[in-house]
């Protein structure tokens, strides 16, 4: 009876972690910053295309690109951390609710 005990707290705490899917938010942040990174990526582009001397405003907008571009990897690689932890909480989740014979 104490085992079972122990295993419904661990069931209760696992899942109140494995509810918030912080993955889920750094995959969608990785995605905007990539589409911004890509039409920013364009526009600078375009900006030395048409340019002998690159105009002033180049050199934010080329800093804030590669910024964009620098979160966008950083958010996806922390993106698929997160994952990664999700998966073995949940996997641990449907073990404990095997054990306790709530799932067949």
């Amino acid at each position: 009876m104490h085992e079972r005990v122990a295993l419904e707290e661990e069931l209760s705490a696992l899942a109140a972690a494995a509810r918030t899917r912080r993955s889920v938010d750094l995959f969608l942040r990785a995605a905007v910053e990539g589409l911004c990174w890509a039409l920013l990526a364009a526009v600078c582009g375009k900006l030395l295309w048409d340019s002998l001397i690159p105009p002033l405003y180049f050199w934010p907008l080329a800093l804030l690109d590669l910024l964009l571009l620098w979160d966008a990897v950083r958010s996806y690689r922390d993106g698929r951390a997160h994952l990664h932890r999700e998966l073995r909480l949940e996997a641990r989740v449907r073990e404990l609710r095997k054990a306790m014979g709530i799932d067949p």
